[in-house]
């Protein structure tokens, strides 16, 4: 049988990136996985980005287009890859070295090729080590039907986009990024993806993330709430109760983890709607931030309504 050596397509969009650029693109080129592409789409940057992704030469392949959000640049990255896989790297975060090659690995052991690989990572702020695993393992474990749900890690929040290996038929069944989604990009498509496609977990970091003053989450706070919330309520109203059974003992455990969630991502619009629904279902929450009186008939698509209105600004 030959070996499994797939043509593997980095793609690093980059706005405004000279801070940390060189060190992202480093780590692609550092990859003990040589079969690569290393594809930089600049995103519209009015910063040094382009005269240091320039400096890499043919090492890189090089866009420039006008500014348009990060999943602008990831789809203009992905249709113009000539790799079988995608891997996304953000400008400011890092690749160990053998995260392509672990990543591959797992695939060439899997029937499916077109499973989509993730693994666990670690973690820093601007320059500081943080943490040194997210642990997801740990989590997955504490109720081992999580590890057979194909949507446990969208749900709970438990993977990272730049761990992913992802195949070009994932895209071409479910579609690119949205580009309407300014800062709920990643998780929106995973929601789709992950619904369509099984993953495999690698219980090892291959990453670290940046959680760096001047991501795009930070600078689109309010906007990234409504988004990410109205993600999230989406979810929740199309998760049944035996899907939600698979990955929480009890449906008060799971309304009680997603409350805890939601506060502590700031998430308030999904954080006042999961204890509308708890209230509504006779089960009781730890703690929250309601503000809302009105009687859980109504207070859903009033939270919806007005979540869409801002949007539309």
């Amino acid at each position: 049988m030959s070996q499994f050596n797939p043509l593997v397509s980095i793609i690093v969009p980059v706005y405004n990136g000279s801070n940390y650029l060189r060190e992202a693109l480093d780590s692609a080129l550092a990859q003990t996985y040589k079969n690569l592409e290393i594809i930089v789409v600049n995103d519209g940057s009015t910063d040094d980005t382009e005269s240091i992704a320039l400096s890499y030469g043919d090492k890189i392949r090089y866009f420039r287009k006008e500014n348009g959000g990060t999943s602008t640049a990831l789809n203009l990255g992905i249709k113009n890859m000539r790799g079988e896989y995608f891997s996304w790297l953000s400008h400011d975060d890092l690749y160990y070295p053998n995260k392509i090659e672990r990543n591959v690995e797992e695939l060439a052991k899997l029937t499916d090729k077109n499973t989509i690989i993730i693994s666990d990572v670690d973690g820093m702020t601007d320059h500081t080590r943080t943490f040194s695993s997210a642990l997801y393992q740990e989590h997955r474990d504490a109720y081992p039907s999580r590890n057979s749900f194909w949507l446990y890690p969208v749900v709970y929040n438990k993977t990272h986009g730049c761990t992913h290996l992802i195949s070009k038929k994932v895209f071409e069944t479910v579609g690119l990024f949205d580009v309407n989604e300014r800062v709920a990009h990643d998780f929106e498509f995973y929601y789709r993806a992950f619904a369509k496609f099984p993953h495999k977990y690698i219980n090892e970091p291959l990453v670290t993330a940046r959680d760096s003053s001047n991501r795009q989450g930070k600078r689109s706070h309010a906007r990234g709430n409504i988004e990410y919330s109205l993600l999230y309520i989406d979810i929740l109203e199309h998760l049944s109760d035996e899907d939600i059974l698979r990955i929480a003992p009890t449906l008060e455990e799971f309304y009680n983890d997603m409350e805890y969630f939601f506060y502590y991502a700031d998430y308030s619009i999904a954080l006042d709607y999961v204890e509308v629904i708890a209230e509504d279902r006779k089960i009781s929450t730890r703690f929250g931030r309601r503000s809302f009186t009105q009687t859980p008939g109504g207070i859903k698509e009033k939270i919806k309504l007005t979540a869409k209105r801002f949007l539309r600004r």
